[in-house]
């Protein structure tokens, strides 16, 4: 995720305008004591949720259509693994054990090409779908048959198809939210299912208030929704197709400074101040939340309990001082994450309820094993030969 920044920040002088962060239909929201996990930090406890691994790099051809020089999004079926390429903007198929099978799609003008920005993708291998999200949502079969074009009439920084034919959306930053409607479940027509952007704070004038550099939307395809961050809210949201619902509060206990700088449109600042903490991911399974957190530049992993709550927090190993150039080597940032799988550095995201996605470069790979504290699985070496990623899916047991 890996594209925009997740920054949280106090709960108790932000959560919203109607105050219902804490309390969802009379039940108490799961907290998380982020800031206090810090304390003592520890190994994340992934490796209890893992039952197997599967290494699978993606072929190079002869052909430069197989060469990925850049992991934007990627989208997984039974058959197929779709990679969003970066520079050259266009989808590229695999089968799911890697062999190159040909170009989706491009970006451009072209009679069978998508006309227009292309942001993310997604496969629906229910429905035979697959969604490619930008300036409009294009729909097409999982072979590739161009099946229709759902319009985008609202400016969006991230959409999400729903199952029941909604979407998930969430406004454009930099607009104040008289003019926005914040975060949004909408039906393919347009008509608005649910949305919400009373998010204020007396710290900011309301024609102030708005989304900031500090907004992200994560898809959990596993529970057919997508999790929303706003900065300066300590709440993360869950958008489904039965609403707008808090699903985790983060205890932060961030500054003030932080609440403006996430919430003020008028202020172009990207990183937080010293001290604070705030998240660059977020993917959860069914026994826990994984957040990705940033504190005094530098990378931290944290888990949470979905039942009790317990939070544990991880420093991560990174191969370079500026954190935020990271995603130069790999967009996904797949190694910046736990050591609680052998020793090696694990992040990624649910494909489905039981499948987690972790994409990794050879020039990453090469990076952190040049740090010497880190275990390469035998497995993962003897198959990086070539310089496309490597996809690695782990399975999760069920049923935690």
């Amino acid at each position: 995720m890996e594209r925009l920044l997740l920054i949280f920040a106090c709960a108790f002088v932000f959560v919203s305008c109607a105050s219902d962060a804490i309390k969802q239909n009379g039940e108490e929201v799961l907290t998380a004591s982020v800031r206090e996990a810090f304390r003592s930090p520890g190994t994340l406890p992934i490796a209890d949720e893992i039952t197997d691994v599967e290494y699978i790099p993606l072929e190079t051809t002869e052909s430069d259509e197989s060469l990925i020089d850049g992991v934007v999004d990627y989208a997984i079926t039974s058959k197929y693994i779709y990679v969003l390429v970066g520079k050259e903007a266009r989808i590229v198929l695999f089968d799911r054990k890697g062999k190159f099978v040909r170009t989706f799609l491009r970006q451009g003008q072209g009679p069978n090409d998508f006309r227009g920005m292309i942001g993310f993708i997604q496969a629906d291998e229910t429905n035979d779908n697959l969604y490619v999200i930008g300036s409009k949502i294009g729909v097409y079969s999982l072979e590739g048959e161009f099946k229709k074009d759902i319009p985008l009439e609202r400016p969006i920084i991230y959409a999400r198809h729903l199952q029941n034919d909604c979407i998930a959306a969430i406004g454009m930053p930099f607009i104040p939210f008289k003019d926005s409607f914040g975060i949004g479940v909408f039906h393919e027509n347009g008509e608005p299912l649910a949305t919400k952007k009373d998010f204020c704070s007396p710290l900011v004038p309301e024609k102030d208030s708005g989304f900031t550099f500090g907004i992200a939307g994560v898809p959990s395809d596993n529970y057919r929704s997508v999790l929303f961050k706003m900065a300066a809210n300590d709440t993360i949201f869950r958008l489904t197709t039965e609403g707008i619902q808090p699903t985790l509060i983060c205890l932060l206990e961030n500054s003030q400074e932080e609440i403006v700088r996430g919430l003020n449109i008028r202020r172009i600042e990207k990183f937080a101040s010293p001290n604070d903490i705030f998240v660059s991911d977020v993917f959860e399974t069914e026994k826990n939340y994984y957040l990705r957190l940033i504190k005094d530049g530098k990378f931290y992993v944290a888990s949470v309990n979905k039942v009790n709550g317990k939070t544990n927090v991880e420093p991560c190993l990174t191969p370079k001082d500026d954190i935020y150039n990271l995603a130069d080597i790999n967009i996904q940032m797949g190694m910046t994450g736990t050591r609680g799988w052998h020793s090696f550095p694990l992040w990624g995201r649910m494909a489905n309820n039981s499948t987690l996605v972790q994409v990794i470069t050879p020039y990453e790979l090469e990076l952190y094993q040049s740090l010497g504290e880190i275990n390469i699985p035998k497995e993962l070496t003897e198959k990086v030969k070539d310089d496309n990623p490597v996809f690695i899916f782990y399975t999760i047991k069920s049923g935690n």
